[in-house]
């Protein structure tokens, strides 16, 4: 059956102790990429560094082909006056596929960031992206693409920590032309494991989801630390049994609408759900929402079976084997745009 490698590591020291600290200097642009993100999502034991595991075998040098990547902007400062500083967004594979022998077959959510390059002439210009918060919406499919093909099982094993590419507004499959908007350097988060890595099994025993499931992204990882009363998170569609669909939205969640159920301990409380649902990779249900790409979750103004609602419910289990006694995190969530969707 599928298997999701997803796994984590602890938090940078600097987040921790003094996360007001670390936004000023996000802002600055004086920290690194290797020390920009340290809070990925767990579901595996691993030992600290220890190389990722995943169900198939990723030998060197496998699934070679070309990795186009969708471009998810955190909460930041434009750099309209300092063109060189680095873009802190997530990055979605694009576009992952189920067969077996695609060099496409896994979802893979990571942290990165972008570093500009200058033109022949030595001049560095802003890449030109909506940047939230001061832009609310992304709009169209913002993509990094670098033009060589490049194994991707080098990145999943940690040898591939950069990669050189073009960034353009729009991508293969929208229906506008894609057109290029700069040149760029992408530098992964470190160190492994990545945010999300999920490999798709194309084996018809496989059971799929009877409801939707999404894995959560935060648009700003600090927003518990700078008590964010309603955060914004990109959602990615959970790619489980085929045929399904790659859909990545974005949704406000409005913390007073957050109700912890069956919470009576103190290890189930509403803090530490709060806290795993900061985490990248986070596994949401949607309960009241059938598994079918009719059904997806989209804005409300859409034609959509779920536009009728303004906000659907959320839930959130400490594991993934959700049982109707089983403590769990419900909220309320706004979509506010689909961003992409390939079946």
């Amino acid at each position: 059956r599928m298997v999701r490698a997803s796994y984590a590591v602890c938090c940078c020291c600097l987040i921790c102790i003094c996360p007001s600290l670390y936004l000023q200097l996000l802002h600055m642009s004086m920290l690194s990429s290797e020390s920009l993100f340290c809070v990925l999502f767990v579901f595996a034991s691993l030992a600290h560094g220890a190389p990722p595991h995943y169900p198939v075998p990723i030998p060197p040098g496998g699934r070679l082909s070309v990795h186009g990547w969708l471009i998810l902007p955190w909460e930041q400062v434009a750099p309209i006056k300092n063109a060189s500083a680095p873009i802190h967004a997530w990055f979605v594979h694009h576009t992952p596929e189920f067969w077996p022998d695609s060099p496409h077959n896994f979802q893979i959510i990571l942290g990165g960031s972008m570093h500009v390059m200058s033109t022949h002439e030595n001049i560095t210009y802003p890449i030109d992206l909506p940047y939230p918060p001061s832009s609310p919406l992304l709009v169209d499919e913002y993509t990094f693409t670098p033009p060589d093909p490049f194994p991707l099982n080098d990145l999943l094993g940690g040898q591939i920590t950069s990669l050189v590419g073009v960034v353009y507004n729009g991508s293969f499959d929208t229906t506008y032309e894609r057109s290029a908007i700069a040149l760029a350097t992408l530098y992964l988060d470190q160190p492994l494991p990545y945010a999300t890595a999920t490999y798709l099994n194309m084996s018809t025993a496989i059971i799929p989801f009877k409801t939707q499931q999404y894995y959560s992204y935060p648009r700003n990882p600090l927003f518990l630390s700078q008590k964010d009363p309603s955060p914004h998170f990109y959602l990615s569609h959970a790619i489980h049994a085929a045929p399904d669909f790659d859909q990545v939205i974005h949704v406000e969640m409005p913390l007073s609408s957050c109700v912890c159920t069956n919470c009576h301990d103190a290890s189930h409380q509403l803090p530490s759900f709060l806290a795993l649902a900061s985490q990248p990779g986070a596994t949401w249900q949607f309960p009241d929402i059938p598994n079918t790409l009719e059904a997806r979750l989209m804005p409300s103004s859409s034609s959509s079976p779920s536009s009728s609602l303004s906000s659907v419910s959320a839930i959130l289990f400490d594991d993934e084997n959700g049982e109707d006694d089983s403590a769990y995190l419900d909220c309320q969530m706004k979509v506010l745009e689909e961003i992409h969707c390939v079946v």
